[in-house]
This record gives structure tokens, C-alpha cells and sequence, in this order.
């Protein structure tokens, strides 16, 4: 198929969608046709090329070229003088070189009078004169050949909307030489453009403004569901819904004022009795000497699947894909109107809860991620039923929910929320054919007029989530100034993880990162146990949310760097093949630590890495933090060290981040991807991500693979790289080095 067919059919039906049967012999004919005209513009620009270089000379004169100064073979001379298309030269100064019959036919000058004056002067109208000839400029000096629809206007100031092909030309010492330029009536000569426009579904109107009459082409039935047509402006504008009516007209008019370059508007059409199609109106006034619009055309494209499908991005960027709940995000800007309703209203208070599911991490150990994942659905189900009117309960991330009271009088109206929450949450749930028991931990801060920031209202209310944790769990606390007091039990927490360093209690597990495309491991991701002397291996959700708040995670994270560092020394030494890149974790603590530039220093010294063997994973809310961040990020990327976005999808940024920090790996967290379908939870969104990540010649690394499908799934999308547990859970040091040694492949 012709590669403009293609593109034009791609874009109305989606690259993965074949045409209707019916339309198939159409489009045959459409694709021979343009076949067709591209051997005559082809054999046409061949010969204008010829011509061209006849009539340079070494150096142009600053004078009109004499007609008999371009000599012509017969074969030259038909192919010029008799073509379909009006055919023209110019030199760089766009004076004009050579000048066919059919432009005489078209503009009302003949050769003797068009050649050695400028072209701007003699097919365009004084409003549009000097931006075309700016345009016409820049493309022979650029060099870059343009296929574009124009308004031109003839001697008698005649507008018409023209097909343009320029084509420009250099000299033998590549210097710019002019442009061979082909012009042809799309509307004079409909059968192509007709049929075109059938292929593609889009409409061609044609309005004169001075006689009111509107020309609309055959394919507008599609848009409408009406054939008739009366030639009226009517005939488009009276079938506009009527709440974007007023933005059409007034659209309209600015353009024909001349406030605006182009028409453009997406707006609805009435389609049949009552259902309505979504269009992009694009358009283009032609002016008389004076600079009056005289005629207005342009083209409808039916937008209703990509409208449609831009709805759905929208919906999905700012709900969570396994509960359909709202995101932080949008749960935040929802706390922001929350905000600013109370700054309008002193008699209007609301409120936020913090939730999270107690022992959540014994389910997914116990019964696998699936598992997992079904509690929180239904745990998300129950929870809905508690709220009044108003709320709105939304998935923070991981086991976290949080809920917006609206219009709260009082302490009193979030406990019996608080409550209910409760109460739904003691009876068992029915998980994997298991009765299990999650309860939850509520933390709830009330807005009052010393908040200033709605992100510092969340704090609290997860500061206010711990202590509930820490009284035992199931419970609710109500926040208050004292909590940022440490509670004896977190002071108990935080001795304990003082010894735990001084004992070296903490043991480096690493979890395999494989390249999808050869399935071998390309990288290990450090992750921190603790060897608890009473309580066992405990995992890093017990006690690294609490490290970070008391800041013990920068010493906690500083081993951790060199104990990875040194085992992984020993891994790469073990490599059966390939390159092997560490994988390290950094919070937003160790990320603005002052030392840490010297402490990855003597790291890499210490254990001979080279600065690309490791990789620094962030996450998304540690680089939304401030101008640090960015100039800690900066200083990173100057030492050489890989940069990662780690869980990706679960944060406020998006993928633009990319290009600002200039990171070398995107992580889509877990959430978006696990789960035990063939092609995970939200196929759709991740092959989004991917696509748009592979544009921007950044890696991707999946998390949370679970099945042989899933990685092949990974694999049909060109993702970089995956880990999860279909190919090794964490594993110790040495269990590492011997697996990398084996030269395991998947």
C-alpha cells in the first residue's frame, strides 16, 4: 500500500485495525491512483531538476533570467510545458526561472511576464505575500522537500486552495540553488482527492463567503448521518452542539478577521436524531488584494475513537488500575479544592484518613502476590461502603488508602467513619480459599486554618496512621501536635535499629534483573533484611518507612552501599557472560546526604567498580523534592553513575521526568504490571509506557513477573529488562554469585 494511503488509513483506523471489506477495492483504486501521480510528479520533478541546473550559472545574477537562456531537450520540454501540474524554478532569491503553460493557465501570467519577477508577488495575495515567501525561503535554505495545501491567488486575485510539492534544489557545491515547485487544484480536480478523502472518512468544505454558499464533500454523510445538504453555512454550523456553538463562531471569526493564522476547532456534530460525533475542523481563509477573506475551506477529520481513547488515558492516569479508585494524584488535587473551598467559606471544614492494612505482607508472603491483590479489591469494596456523600476514598499506593471527608463538623463526624471502617474490616475475607483476617490502622488530621500546604494535611494524617500502628493496630488516632513527638514505642524502634548497626544485623539480599530479549541476568537490585536476634529475617516494610522518618536511613543505606559493593564484587568476578550492573536504592534522605558523593567514591575505589557497574534507583516522589534534588541528580550523573526511576506509575511525576533529570532506566512499579493474567493487570498502559519510554531511548525494566506469559508478553513489547519472582526471589550473597555463575537463562 502507498505510504501516504497507509499513514492517512492509520491514522482514522489505529495501526492494529484492517479496513471494512467494502472499502477494500476502493482503497485499490485509491492506491493505484496515487501510484499513479507519483510517476507523473516524479517524471515531472526529474525534469524540473534538469532544467534547473541548466540555468545556473556559477554565480546568479542579481538580474531576471532571459527565457532563451534555458535550453530544453524535446523530451524536457513535453514533459515541462504539458504537464497536469503547473511547474515553475526559482532561483534562491525565489525569482522565477521557468514557467509553464498550465501556471499560466492557473495564475494569469504568461512565461514572458512571470520570468525574473519574484514568485511570492505573482501567486499570493498582499495579506498572506511575505509569510509564504519567508516559508518558501526557509525550505530552500533548510533543503527539505514540503507536500502542503496553500492558498494561492491568480492575477485576477482569484483565491483557491492549491496542492503544493516544493522540491529544493543545490548546486554542484551543495549550496542552495532555488526550488522546483509543482502546484495542482485539489478542488478542480476532485476524482483523487475524492476518493482520498472517501478512504480516509475525512470531509472537504469549500465556503464563499461573499455568495453564502457552502460546498461540503460526499464523506460529510459519515459525520452526520444526513445526506442532504442545502448549501448553506448551516448545513455545518446549526448541527454544532449547542454548549460549543459560541466557541465555533467566534473561532470562525477571529480567523476570518484575521486575529488568528488558521481555523482549528474539535467540536461535536449532531449525528442522525440524536446521537453526535466528535470532529477537528481545520481551515483557511483566501483574501483579495485588500486582505477581506473571500473564500474559507479546509477539511473534518472524525476524532470520536481518539477523543474516546484520550478520555480513557485521562481516566487511567489518575485511577489506579487494580481497585479503579482514585490516585495520589488525583486524590491530592481533590484535597487542593477541599482547600480552597475552606479558604472561601469559614464555616466549611473537611478532613483526611489514612489508612493501611495490618500485616499485609504475611498475605503476599504466604499466598503470593495474586492474592495479594485480590484483598485489595476487596478490601477497597468494603471500605466504599463506609463513606457518606461526598467522600471519596482513593488508593494511596501499595496497602494504602486514604478517604476525603467532606464537610466534617467535628472530631466526632470522622469517628464514626473511622468506625464503620472498622467494623467492616473484622469479618474475614475470602482470599485464595482462605478465611483472612486484615484489619486496618487509621490516622486522621483535621483541616484547620494553620495548614497552609494540602500535602502537610496528608503528613499529618499518616503521622497520625503510625501512631495507631503503634498502639497496637486496628486502631484510629486523630492527629495532634504532640504526635510529632516520638511515642515511646518508636523510640524503642529506634534503639533497637541503633544496635542492630553497631551488631551488624542487617543482611543484603539480591533479587536478579534479566534481559528480556536474551533472558539472562544483567543485574542484581540490593535489597535490606534484618536478622532481628528474637523476631527472625524481618522485612524492609517494618522498619524502613520508620528509618527513614528518624533519618537512621543514611547510615543504614551507607552499609548497605558497602556491603553490596564488596559482594558484588565477587558476583561479576563469577559472571558466566555479559555485563552485571548493581542495582542500589536510594531515599530522599541518602539521596541529599552531604557525604554521599564520597561515600560512592570509595565504593567504587574500594571494590575496582566502574562508575556505569552501578545504578542508583530513585522514586518518583524522591525527585519531586526540590532544587537539591535536582542538583544532587546533576552531580550524580556527572560522576558517571546510572540513574532509575524506580516505581513508576505509583507517584505524582510522570515520564517527562526522564528528560529532566536525563535518567538512564524507567521502573514501572509492580502495581501496574503483576497479577496473574497472561499480560498482567494493565496491558494497555504498560505497552503506553514502554512505547513511549523506547521513543525517548530509555530502557525499561518491568517488576513483578509472575509467569512465562507475562515475560513473553514483555518480550513482544520490547521491554529492556524484568525481575520478579518466575525468575528468582531475593536470594542471599552467595546464592547470587552461584546463580550468576551458572549462567542461568530464561
Amino acid at each position: 500500500m502507498h505510504p501516504r494511503l497507509r499513514r492517512l488509513l492509520e491514522l482514522h483506523l489505529g495501526r492494529d485495525r484492517e479496513p471494512e471489506r467494502e472499502l477494500r477495492p476502493l482503497l485499490r483504486d485509491v492506491d493505484a491512483d496515487y501510484r499513479r501521480g507519483d510517476q507523473d510528479r516524479a517524471s515531472l520533478q526529474r525534469a524540473l531538476d534538469l532544467v534547473a541546473d541548466l540555468s545556473r550559472r556559477p554565480a546568479l545574477a542579481p538580474v531576471p533570467v532571459a527565457p532563451h537562456r534555458i535550453r530544453l531537450t524535446r523530451l524536457m520540454r513535453r514533459l515541462f510545458q504539458d504537464a497536469p501540474f503547473a511547474g515553475l524554478i526559482c532561483d534562491p532569491a525565489l525569482r522565477v526561472l521557468a514557467w509553464n503553460a498550465t501556471a499560466e493557465r492557473l495564475f494569469g501570467w504568461t512565461a514572458p511576464e512571470a520570468l525574473g519577477r519574484e514568485l511570492p508577488a505573482l501567486i499570493f495575495a498582499e495579506p498572506d505575500r511575505a509569510a509564504a515567501a519567508r516559508e518558501l525561503r526557509d525550505l530552500v535554505e533548510r533543503g527539505a522537500l514540503d507536500q502542503s495545501l496553500r492558498v494561492s491567488s491568480s492575477r485576477a486575485g482569484e483565491a483557491r486552495l492549491d496542492e503544493w510539492t516544493v522540491v529544493p534544489l543545490r548546486d554542484r557545491a551543495g549550496h542552495p540553488g532555488g526550488a522546483a515547485v509543482l502546484l495542482r487544484e485539489p478542488f478542480a480536480t476532485p476524482d483523487r482527492y475524492a476518493v482520498a478523502s472517501q478512504g480516509t472518512g475525512d470531509a472537504v468544505f469549500d465556503w464563499d463567503l461573499g455568495a453564502g454558499r457552502l460546498w461540503l464533500s460526499d464523506a460529510w454523510s459519515a459525520h452526520v448521518g444526513d445526506p442532504k445538504v442545502t448549501g448553506a453555512p448551516g448545513d455545518w454550523l446549526d448541527r454544532v452542539h449547542p454548549t460549543e456553538r459560541e466557541q465555533v463562531d467566534t473561532a470562525i471569526q477571529a480567523h476570518l478577521d484575521g486575529k488568528s493564522e488558521r481555523f482549528e476547532s474539535e467540536h461535536r456534530l449532531r449525528h442522525g436524531a440524536d446521537g453526535w460525533r466528535w470532529v477537528l475542523a481545520r481551515g483557511r481563509a483566501a483574501r483579495d488584494g485588500a486582505g477581506k477573506a473571500v473564500r474559507f475551506s479546509g477539511s473534518f477529520m472524525d476524532v470520536t475513537r481518539r477523543r474516546a481513547a484520550s478520555e480513557r488515558a485521562l481516566h487511567d492516569a489518575l485511577h489506579d488500575p487494580l481497585t479503579h479508585l482514585p490516585n495520589r494524584a488525583l486524590f491530592l488535587d481533590l484535597v487542593k479544592r477541599s482547600f480552597a473551598r475552606s479558604r472561601r467559606r469559614d464555616d466549611y471544614r473537611f478532613a483526611v484518613v489514612f489508612l493501611d492494612l495490618d500485616r499485609f505482607k504475611a498475605v503476599n508472603d504466604g499466598l503470593g502476590h495474586a492474592a495479594g491483590d485480590d484483598l485489595l479489591v476487596q478490601m477497597a469494596t468494603r471500605l466504599q461502603g463506609c463513606l457518606r456523600e461526598g467522600d471519596t476514598l482513593a488508593r494511596h499506593g501499595g496497602d494504602e488508602f486514604t478517604i476525603l471527608l467532606d464537610d466534617v463538623k467535628g472530631p466526632g463526624d470522622t469517628q464514626i467513619v473511622a468506625d464503620r471502617l472498622h467494623q467492616v474490616t473484622k469479618q474475614p475475607f475470602q482470599v485464595a480459599g482462605h478465611d483472612v483476617f486484615s484489619t486496618v490502622s487509621v490516622g486522621v488530621a483535621l483541616s484547620t486554618p494553620g495548614y497552609t500546604r494540602p500535602e502537610d494535611l496528608l503528613l499529618d494524617a499518616d503521622t497520625a496512621m503510625y501512631r495507631a500502628k503503634a498502639l497496637g493496630r486496628a486502631r484510629t488516632a486523630v492527629f495532634d501536635p504532640s504526635m510529632r513527638e516520638r511515642a515511646p514505642q518508636l523510640l524503642d524502634l529506634e534503639a533497637d535499629l541503633r544496635r542492630a548497626l553497631l551488631r551488624k544485623e542487617f543482611r543484603v539480599h539480591y533479587l536478579p534483573v534479566v534481559e528480556v530479549a536474551t533472558g539472562r541476568i544483567q543485574g542484581l537490585e540490593a535489597l535490606i533484611r534484618w536478622a532481628h536476634p528474637t523476631r527472625g529475617l524481618v522485612g524492609p516494610e517494618e522498619f524502613v518507612p520508620f528509618a527513614e522518618e528518624t533519618g537512621l536511613i543514611v547510615p543504614i543505606g551507607a552499609w548497605v552501599l558497602h556491603q553490596a559493593g564488596r559482594e558484588f564484587k565477587a558476583c561479576r568476578s563469577a559472571a558466566a557472560a555479559g555485563p552485571l550492573t548493581l542495582h542500589v536504592n536510594l531515599s530522599t534522605k541518602e539521596l541529599l546526604a552531604a557525604d554521599l558523593p564520597a561515600q560512592l567514591d570509595e565504593v567504587l575505589y574500594e571494590h575496582h567498580l566502574d562508575p556505569a557497574d552501578l545504578a542508583l534507583e530513585l522514586t518518583e516522589s524522591t525527585l519531586q523534592q526540590n532544587e537539591h534534588t535536582v542538583a544532587r541528580v546533576a552531580e550524580l550523573r556527572g560522576r558517571g553513575v546510572r540513574l532509575c526511576m524506580d516505581d513508576f506509575g505509583t507517584g505524582y511525576s510522570s515520564i517527562s521526568s526522564l528528560h529532566r533529570f536525563e535518567l538512564d532506566t524507567l521502573k514501572i512499579d509492580r502495581s501496574l504490571f503483576t497479577g496473574g493474567s497472561p499480560r498482567g493487570k494493565a496491558p494497555e498502559l504498560v505497552k503506553s509506557i514502554v512505547s513511549l519510554a523506547r521513543e525517548m531511548g530509555t530502557p525499561v525494566v518491568a517488576e513483578g513477573v509472575e509467569t512465562a506469559d507475562q515475560f513473553y508478553f514483555l518480550r513482544e513489547l520490547g521491554c529492556s529488562a524484568a525481575q520478579g519472582f518466575y525468575f528468582s526471589p531475593p536470594v542471599d550473597g552467595s546464592t547470587a554469585a552461584t546463580l550468576v555463575a551458572s549462567g542461568a537463562t530464561w
